[in-house]
Order: C-alpha cells, then sequence, then structure tokens
C-alpha cells in the first residue's frame, strides 16, 4: 500500500519531493487521482511504510500536508480525518 500526500500548492509539493529525496526516501510526483480532486494538481507518492520520517521531515521544514490518502491493494483511495493517521 501506498500514501498519497495532498498539498496545498504544487510550489509545496516541489519543495517537499526535494527535501524527502535529500533525505534518500523513495517519493514520485504523481497527478492528483481523480476519486481525490477533479483540479489538476500534483501529489506525493509513498511507500506506506515511510511515512513517519516524510512527515517528520516535512514538518521540520514546515510544509504542513493538506490531505492525506491510503491506496489500498484495490486501487482504491481512502482519506484520513487527520494526516498523522497515515501511520
Amino acid at each position: 500500500m501506498t500514501c498519497v500526500i495532498i498539498l496545498s500548492s504544487v510550489h509545496r509539493v516541489m519543495r517537499a519531493e526535494k527535501v524527502l529525496k535529500q533525505n534518500g526516501l523513495k517519493v514520485d510526483l504523481v497527478p492528483v487521482p481523480r476519486e481525490i480532486s477533479s483540479d489538476c494538481g500534483v501529489a506525493i507518492e509513498l511507500p506506506l511504510e515511510l511515512w513517519k520520517e516524510a512527515f517528520r521531515l516535512m514538518e521540520n521544514q514546515g510544509i504542513s500536508p493538506h490531505e492525506c490518502y491510503i491506496r489500498t491493494e484495490e486501487g482504491r483511495f481512502e482519506k484520513k480525518g487527520e494526516t498523522r493517521e497515515c501511520v
């Protein structure tokens, strides 16, 4: 399973990607899935087991996720009420 992180702007997504990659995390930029939003946008996708480290690194840089979703093994997205619930 993976975690899809939505941030409030493309600029924040790019900044978060840079921070996470500089710290050795395997992340991908993906289009925001239509199941989540009809807006054109970019999200960060990473293995679920890296979520705690990713959140800590973003938080240390003042980058706050807007929403967090778990991509299930069936490919569906489950929204979590709080970003920390992705853990």
